[in-house]
């Protein structure tokens, strides 16, 4: 899938329902988009934030232009043709403007919401769902028989405006390999590193292993070596300018900026 520009775009994480109210979340959104702004993301987790189809509806319906989408949405927790006819409404609601970060999800949220956490098994239940989200997509009769979900020619009433389908970028939490792998069949990727993290652990426990800019480079370093077509390359945005130097140079497509809590900081504009 062809990026839109070769220039870096940055987005805005907007903290909806933890810090910003939800409608703050939408008139942030749209100074970002008069501001000039390339994007705006919410998280999807019910423990800490809004919900972000609510959020990302009203957005659409209030901007023309700017990208929106999730960062990132935990996908065996949701059962995929509910998401595939939530995300075909937004895009067509948005004219073609989605972006899907999906992830497998945090152990806190399932040990919360659901009473356990089997990281394999929610990895098989993951790839189950996105086959048949973008295969309902298509506007083809989907039946399907897997280990976690049972279709009989199942189809939905629109379809995206995006084709060949709205962009599903990789949550990749570094070290671990197979979301990376994983990522090589869709869109690109949101990659997470321990030394982003003030304690520098991830969710797991991962440990950090070196510097910020030593993680990234071998996260991004072993990406590329597993597909000549890496897509989207999604990254947290810092102010260092040796780390954004590294960034362009491993070929990163976007920068998230994360640490806004003000509105004139988004009517401020991108990072120059």
């Amino acid at each position: 899938m062809q990026n839109e520009s070769s220039r870096i775009r940055y987005g805005v994480w907007l903290q909806n329902g933890a810090v910003l109210s939800v409608k703050k979340v939408v008139e942030f959104a749209v100074e970002a988009e008069n501001a000039g702004w390339d994007g705006v993301f919410v998280s999807d987790e019910p423990s800490g934030y809004s919900d972000p189809w609510t959020v990302l509806a009203a957005i659409a319906v209030q901007t023309e232009r700017i990208r929106i989408g999730t960062w990132i949405t935990p996908i065996p927790n949701n059962l995929p043709w509910r998401l595939a006819q939530i995300l075909a409404s937004l895009d067509q609601l948005s004219n073609g403007r989605v972006i899907l970060g999906a992830g497998l999800g945090t152990p806190y949220e399932y040990k919360a919401f659901v009473g356990s956490y089997d990281a394999k098994a929610l990895g098989r239940k993951y790839d189950e769902a996105l086959e048949i989200i973008t295969r309902l997509w298509r506007g083809e009769s989907v039946s399907f028989s897997g280990e976690f979900f049972t279709l009989d020619e199942a189809k939905l009433v629109i379809t995206p405006v995006q084709k060949p389908r709205i962009p599903i970028l990789m949550a990749c939490w570094w070290p671990h390999k197979k979301p990376f792998r994983r990522a090589t069949r869709w869109d690109g990727i949101m990659p997470y590193w321990p030394a982003l993290m003030s304690q520098g652990t991830g969710p797991q426990g991962e440990q950090q292993t070196g510097s910020v800019e030593d993680e990234l480079r071998d996260l991004l370093t072993y990406y590329h070596q597993l597909t000549d077509k890496p897509g989207e390359i999604f990254l947290e945005y810092r102010p260092d300018e040796s780390y954004r130097d590294l960034c362009k140079q491993l070929g990163a497509t976007w920068m998230l900026v994360t640490s806004i809590r003000e509105l004139d900081g988004i009517r401020q504009g991108p990072p120059s």
